[in-house]
């Protein structure tokens, strides 16, 4: 037999403290690591004394058995820096529903960051009307040139979400914040001068919301997203490599860097001084590849590289199973998703095809549906995906397009 039956749920709150919130999981914790004993299952919980189950939240907290806490989650709206966003994205337990740069516009900090963004929408609507007018509506072209323009403005310019994490993971958040800022205030650099001001801020707004600490991450653990900034150490030596289990290394923006982190089921972090902003070099969008806007572009990266733009590259190790690297590609291998990271997938898969000796025989499978005659295809070639957006592009042109 089996039977199911709700017992919680996420709803809408206003006005609620902080104190009443966490006192409010605090409780919903002790009645769920009830059922670790309970005889006859959640029904005899439900009728216990709110101070028996608040009880065992508070023995089971101070006996570091924290995974009861889990299961209740919290919704935030977060106004915060791009980079922050990120850093809270990378944290594989968390939902997120983040404003879009593509279809929306930003609003860069600073005057430069504003002229060069228009500048370059201008640019990119023009070249992208002048090769593909025939295929795109006007109005998809300026999404598409605000998309690009962005490369421009700073990854500090402000982005706001919805974000969810489970209650627990909140503290733990926290506490490598408080490690985060520690290893900050001992490093040079205007991005981490910049970081430290904002992890200090962001740190100060979750205790504002959940009010006192309730417990502490018990396996120092930190955001693995940007080690040198976590721990003081660069974590880049990892070789590449392409099996069942993968390690791949390139450079890449932190705009993409933004979309490839969104694929919980991989692991992505970056290492980057934060001193030189022209430690890695800069993204050239393809379109203006070799053109006569390639040095133009390269030049008013240059003159905001000290607020450091989303275009600015960073040394990036993506980890994880190749079968989850396939739903990576179910996603990104795509008329429609962002071009840079579309590249630095379709290269991935042939560096799968090249190592195809590597992988099991269920992985050469899964690597034989991604690929035609060992080249990479758009997963709208794939037998056992099915498209429900539609593009321009088609199979065929998809991952040849300059935009």
């Amino acid at each position: 037999m089996i039977k199911i039956q709700a017992i919680a749920m996420t709803k809408e709150t206003e006005g609620i403290t902080a104190e009443e919130l966490s006192e409010e999981f605090m409780l919903q914790g002790g009645k769920f690591a009830g059922t670790c004993y309970a005889k006859e299952g959640y029904a005899t919980i439900r009728t216990q004394p709110d101070e028996k189950a608040a009880k065992r939240a508070r023995q089971t907290a101070q006996q570091g058995h924290h995974s009861v806490f889990q299961h209740s989650m919290l919704n935030m709206e977060i106004i915060c820096p791009k980079i922050i966003a990120m850093l809270l994205n990378s944290i594989g337990v968390s939902n997120t529903s983040e404003k879009s740069a593509r279809y929306t516009q930003m609003h860069p900090e600073t005057e430069q960051e504003q002229i060069l963004y228009e500048k370059w929408h201008d640019v990119f609507f023009a070249e992208i009307m002048r090769l593909y007018q025939t295929r795109l509506e006007p109005e998809e072209v300026h999404k598409l040139a605000y998309e690009n323009a962005r490369y421009m403005i700073s990854v500090f310019c402000e982005t706001s979400m919805v974000y969810s994490l489970p209650f627990r993971n909140i503290f733990y958040v926290i506490d490598w914040m408080e490690r985060m800022q520690q290893n900050l205030e001992t490093l040079d650099g205007g991005f981490n001068k910049r970081l430290l001001r904002e992890i200090s801020l962001l740190k100060e707004e979750f205790l504002r919301v959940v009010g006192k600490q309730r417990f502490h991450d018990n396996k120092n653990e930190y955001f693995r997203f940007l080690p040198v900034q976590a721990t003081g150490e660069y974590d880049n030596d990892n070789r590449d490599y392409f099996g069942d289990v993968y390690t791949a290394t390139f450079c890449a923006s932190f705009a993409q860097v933004a979309q490839q982190q969104r694929h919980r089921t991989t692991r992505v972090k970056i290492n980057f001084s934060g001193k030189d902003p022209k430690e890695f070099g800069f993204f050239v969008p393809p379109i203006l590849k070799g053109t006569a806007y390639e040095k133009e572009w390269l030049a008013d990266m240059e003159s905001v590289a000290e607020v450091y733009p989303q275009g600015m590259l960073v040394s990036v190790t993506e980890q994880g199973l190749f079968e989850d690297f396939v739903l990576k590609c179910k996603e990104r291998m795509c008329g429609r998703a962002q071009l840079e990271i579309m590249r630095l997938t379709r290269q991935m898969i042939e560096r799968f095809a090249e190592n195809r000796q590597n992988l099991s025989k269920a992985n050469q499978k899964r690597l034989d549906n991604i690929t035609e005659g060992n080249r990479s295809c758009a997963r709208c070639g794939y037998s056992d995906f099915q498209c429900q957006e539609g593009c321009v592009w088609g199979k065929k042109d998809a991952l040849d397009r300059l935009i």
